[in-house]
């Protein structure tokens, strides 16, 4: 078993752009590692961040390996990635192991403890 908390993410990159300001998605990368080399065969990714992690969600959208939840702002995708829906849930052997929890509203007032407890 084990625990990462990782800055920066690097969520935004896609396995050929570098998108967000992000180049590297160390996140997906460890996954990744994880999975193939040491045969980890469960991995959780919980991506709090106000952006969606549309890298991420890339990386592992139809793995049921990996098990990526998101929490961010969306506003009916008129918010930077612009992905992240709610029924953006995974494909194939992968359904149902993508969650978004996607809010909409701005941040007057901002998503905060209340909300975060709500989603767990």
């Amino acid at each position: 078993n084990g625990f990462a908390v990782v800055r920066p993410p690097g969520h935004h990159a896609e396995e050929s752009t570098a998108m967000g300001f992000c180049f590297f998605n160390s996140v997906a990368i460890t996954a990744k590692y994880l999975r193939d080399q040491l045969n980890i065969s469960k991995i959780l990714i919980v991506d709090l961040d106000v952006h969606h992690g549309n890298g991420t969600q890339q990386a592992f959208y139809a793995d049921p390996s990996i098990l990526y939840i998101s929490l961010h702002r969306y506003d009916e995708g008129n918010f930077f990635p612009g992905s992240g829906a709610p029924n953006e849930v995974g494909t194939g052997l992968g359904e149902g192991y993508n969650i978004n929890i996607a809010w909409t509203g701005g941040l007057n007032p901002p998503m905060g403890d209340i909300e975060y407890l709500e989603a767990f």
